[in-house]
């Protein structure tokens, strides 16, 4: 009976049977073994075993931190300025940031003399004091805000300079690197005013910067404010 096998498989069977009676006659088989059907099925059908397949976890991401105010009835953080005109906006004018930085600078432009001295006439003086009304300090002040205009920071430099000279304190140049030596001031206790020889004052100041110490302030210790000074000692000679 050949268990539906082949003519092919029939053949060998006979010929594993013939090698298996022959070991066993030369002592190497202790009983000659004839293949099984169920082996000789699975020897037909042998085939390559299928890796079983790996199923990894699932990766899940993160909820997202993001949410929405409008689903989660909360007001909106910005509201867009609804426009009721229908015409286009125009750009905003440029700015002129170097004539609005100069918008406190100083406009009048006078020519200091060359003269050493340039003392004023009793009539002039006579002139000066009505117009000041014994109150110079503010009609200075006045002068630099209105007429020749400082900045804020400049106008306080010069009434701070002008109101020593005035109160007869004098004005000393303090500082560690280029202060003058000490007992060393400008026109101490001697009261200063617009009667004065402005011009002759100016060359006193260049005198004691000269043999005490130049100004590293850019002027605003001495040349500035009697510059204004004069200016506005002009002014009034004018008006």
């Amino acid at each position: 009976m050949n268990n539906g096998l082949s003519e092919y498989e029939l053949l060998r069977q006979e010929r594993i049977k013939r090698n298996n009676e022959r070991l066993a006659s030369l002592g190497l088989l202790d009983k000659p073994s004839r293949p099984s059907a169920s082996a000789t099925t699975e020897s037909k059908s042998f085939s390559t075993p299928k890796k079983k397949k790996v199923v990894s976890a699932k990766f899940t991401p993160p909820a997202s931190t993001r949410y929405s105010r409008r689903l989660s009835g909360k007001p909106a953080l910005y509201k867009p300025i609804e426009d009721i005109n229908d015409n286009p906006v125009s750009k905003p004018a440029k700015v002129n940031k170097r004539a609005s930085k100069r918008a406190n600078v100083s406009t009048i432009r006078r020519i200091i003399p060359e003269a050493l001295s340039a003392p004023l006439t009793e009539e002039q003086k006579q002139h000066i004091e009505r117009k000041m009304e014994g109150n110079f300090l503010e009609k200075f002040e006045d002068y630099l805000t209105n007429i020749d205009a400082l900045s804020e920071g400049n106008r306080r430099s010069v009434m701070r300079q002008i109101t020593k000279l005035f109160n007869g304190q004098g004005i000393r140049y303090e500082s560690k690197a280029y202060g003058w030596p000490e007992g060393c001031y400008f026109m101490k206790e001697t009261e200063i005013g617009p009667t004065d020889d402005i011009l002759n004052l100016m060359e006193i100041g260049r005198q004691c910067e000269n043999e005490w110490g130049e100004d590293h302030g850019n002027g605003w210790l001495l040349s500035h404010p009697l510059k204004k000074l004069y200016m506005f000692q002009q002014y009034y000679l004018e008006n």
